[in-house]
């Protein structure tokens, strides 16, 4: 299995942070956000050659940082769609089980320790928050992911999806099929999740609860700084179980 970390977004909401590097390169307490997800999933005993990260945005500096860490491929369809195509150029450069990792996402170990191999696809979802307006919200039936969308009313929602998935390698052909079908109908102003949405037409995705473990997505300052105090705890928490 791959663990697939999607930085190639440039992070218009995080500026000026993001004038001169990718999303995935701005710092929480010192450290770039995809370091933090790195050093997660080392410590869960992932090997450094099942981790490849995806940028575009601002490669140079990212490809930089990560030389000599884990592999570093370049999306060269980046600036021409939203992320629907940094997860088709993983799928189509890996042919592997994947694990799909929002690099805007920083989250305690046993979120990532959700992430493991299956016949079936999935995503982790907290069901334990109040998914605002603009939070990608999951609705299930019969205990199945059927749609993601940001429009769910939330009484009908069970909760967030908190941009880590899974595709398990039988289903990489379906899913760069239904990629390139939105591409041929010029949706390329579509995210991943509605290629989700295609695939759960056929195939429904189980929900994989991190409800009540430590995890915030970053779009904007605010975010950041709950990102900060999250980060802090996990650093304290570090601190006092080495002890």
């Amino acid at each position: 299995m791959k663990f697939v970390i999607l930085a190639a977004g440039e992070g218009k909401r995080l500026k000026p942070l993001t004038n001169d590097r990718p999303k995935a390169m701005v710092e929480v307490l010192g450290k770039p956000l995809v370091q933090w997800q790195l050093e997660a999933l080392s410590n869960l005993g992932v090997p450094r050659d099942e981790v490849v990260v995806i940028g575009g945005f601002g490669y140079d500096k990212l490809k930089e940082f990560l030389t000599g860490k884990v592999q570093v491929l370049y999306n060269p369809y980046w600036s021409a769609a939203n992320n629907v195509l940094t997860v088709y150029y993983a799928l189509e450069q890996l042919n592997d089980d994947i694990a799909i990792i929002n690099s805007d996402v920083i989250a305690e170990e046993a979120v990532y320790a959700l992430l493991h191999p299956d016949n079936e696809p999935y995503a982790v979802v907290d069901g334990g928050v109040d998914a605002a307006e603009e939070e990608m919200k999951v609705k299930l039936e019969d205990g199945k992911i059927v749609l993601f969308s940001k429009r769910i009313d939330p009484s009908e929602s069970v909760g967030e999806y908190i941009g880590l998935s899974y595709i398990p390698r039988r289903l990489r052909g379906k899913m760069l099929s239904i990629i390139e079908g939105m591409w041929n109908r010029g949706e390329l102003d579509r995210w991943y999740e509605d290629a989700f949405n295609i695939l759960c037409e056929t195939v429904p995705m189980t929900p994989v609860f991190c409800t009540g473990m430590l995890w915030t997505e970053i779009d904007t300052h605010e975010d950041l700084e709950r990102a900060k105090q999250i980060a802090a705890q996990l650093q304290k928490e570090k601190v006092e179980g080495d002890v």
